[in-house]
């Protein structure tokens, strides 16, 4: 599994082995509400931090806020009111909710919720309070003594000369108090100056101050490459992932490496690369540009295992596609089942089995019985179905304690799934009198929905062999399943699609169906009149 790959080769690539020290490390920009994407780096950096603790590693994970960043986007759910705030660090800018300190503790500590829920407990800290701190006073220093050598990187790296002219440092303007619109034109070894300029960037407009100030404790930022370097010496770090666009070649990764090892005389720390998460058309999900689905979101809709396993299931560099409309969701709940069988050696799957284990949230799963979810979902909807029996049928035994814990979360869920993402074909209603679709059968269908009652007359036939012996009825009469199943729908839901029709009949009042069943296929088409007799 690929987990316990990379933690083998974590272990390896150390001189101490397993009794080496380790800091894992993961950070975002809090420039809005967070996707479900961005849970992708949180969990997977999880997952190494239980690796190697179970291999005996002493490791310690943090997680990072960069809220020193400007604001460089506005995201469409917010108020042009926020538009004067755009070039500014994210820890200076209102928040949307005057209860929280600044626009990025208001997202950040949602998102810290959610990844707690998931079962991820990092030691969070913010950029912004290690700059006002001072750790970042010597890499600042550093940066601007050696200015000329980290333009030459640029130039070889990436092929960029975008820091000619200027230093590699961002600082506060004292008049405008954006950090996005400055350039550092002078460094004295105490004192930088600085120009706030109009033209700068394309998403915020400086105000032309031009001044000095000291760099130090919280009064200038370095650049996003040179800080992600600086970061790693300062914290230590030996693992960091990011998304794939990092590791491109020529890409930010390249240049932080190079940095390290040049300038700051630090070790690359292992990288993960890993694809990103996808949403509808195959976008890239992104918290400020509202792309894809907020991770508060699809926390109300799917139990945090499932948001685990969702991330753990899939190599790091292959994409994980999520459009949590049509199948996505119940698909997504079978395959966990199947890795809940393997795990607890019902069915033979190791690497199955690991994705389970570390989809956990917290602790020992317990052993239980494990209703399908689109049949939760089904059963739901149906009228006088008591959820308990149902399953208690299916399982063959009583519920156990466990059993019943654990249908009561796929209640839940498939509760919340029907009123948001489920397709219409999910949704269904029992009706209590014949439709008016019912006018729509042909003859054929109205002699099989004839015959399938006099089949259901025989006796209390269980839910899978009642739909083999509808499939058998079928291909007796030369029926297409289409016009078959239809009818099936169109009578008892006044709609042509619907659950698995064999546990759907027979979870229905049998009395109830052999009527409507009987009713139906006696109709007649009055031709003339268009209507039913």
């Amino acid at each position: 599994m690929w987990v316990d790959r990379i933690v083998e080769e974590i272990l390896a690539g150390s001189p101490e082995g397993a009794r080496a020290r380790h800091v894992i490390n993961d950070a975002k920009t809090p420039s809005g509400y967070i996707h479900v994407g961005s849970l992708r780096g949180v969990i997977l950096h999880d997952c190494i931090y239980r690796g190697l603790t179970a291999a005996g590693a002493a490791v310690e994970y943090l997680y990072g806020f960069d809220d020193l960043d400007p604001m460089d986007d506005l995201p469409t759910y917010l108020g042009e009111e926020f538009q004067k705030y755009m070039g500014m660090p994210l820890c200076h800018i209102p928040s949307p909710d005057p209860r929280a300190e600044s626009y990025a503790r208001y997202f950040g500590e949602e998102f810290i919720e959610i990844f707690t829920a998931t079962g991820c407990h990092p030691k969070v800290y913010w950029t912004s309070d290690l700059y006002l701190q001072g750790r970042f006073n010597e890499a600042i220093r550093l940066v601007l003594d050696r200015a000329e050598e980290i333009r030459e990187i640029e130039r070889e790296v990436r092929g960029s000369r975008r820091l000619e002219g200027r230093y590699p440092l961002h600082v506060i303007c004292e008049r405008c108090g954006k950090i996005g619109t400055t350039a550092v034109i002078g460094w004295d070894g105490r004192e930088v100056e600085y120009e706030c300029r109009p033209d700068l960037v394309t998403w915020a407009q400086g105000c032309g101050y031009r001044g000095v100030r000291s760099p130090f404790n919280g009064n200038a930022k370095l650049p996003y490459r040179i800080e992600w370097a600086a970061k790693w010496q300062i914290l230590g770090v030996t693992v960091e992932g990011a998304g794939k666009d990092h590791f491109t070649r020529g890409g930010s990764h390249d240049v932080a490496a190079a940095i390290s090892t040049r300038i700051f005389h630090y070790p690359v720390p292992y990288p993960i690369p890993y694809e990103f998460v996808l949403t509808g058309g195959g976008r890239k999900m992104s918290s400020s540009r509202a792309v894809g689905v907020f991770a508060r979101e699809i926390m109300q809709v799917l139990r945090p295992e499932l948001v685990r396993f969702l991330m753990v299931r899939n190599h790091p560099r292959r994409p994980i596609e999520f459009e949590p409309d049509g199948e996505t969701i119940p698909r997504l709940y079978d395959e966990y089942d199947r890795a809940a069988a393997a795990y607890f050696g019902e069915i033979e799957d190791p690497d199955l089995a690991r994705t389970f284990f570390y989809a956990r949230i917290e602790g020992e799963q317990p052993r239980c019985f494990r209703m399908r979810f689109s049949k939760v979902a089904f059963l739901l909807q149906m009228p006088n179905v008591d959820l308990v029996v149902e399953a208690t049928k299916e399982k063959g035994s009583p519920l156990t304690s466990e059993d019943r814990e654990e249908l009561a979360q796929r209640v839940r869920d498939a509760r919340k799934w029907l009123e948001t993402y489920a397709p219409d074909h999910y949704r269904f209603t029992v009706q209590e009198v014949l439709p008016p679709a019912a006018s729509q059968l042909s003859p054929e269908q109205r002699e099989f929905l004839k015959r399938l009652a006099q089949i259901l007359e025989e006796r209390e036939w269980p839910g899978e062999e009642l739909h083999g012996r509808i499939h058998a009825l079928k291909e007796e009469m030369g029926l297409a399943a289409r016009e078959a199943f239809a009818a099936i729908y169109l009578v008892l839901l006044g709609k042509d699609s619907g659950p698995q029709a064999g546990w759907f009949l027979a979870a229905l009042d049998r009395a109830f169906v052999i009527q409507r069943f009987r009713e139906a296929s006696a109709l007649l088409h009055d031709r003339l009149g268009g209507g039913l007799r």
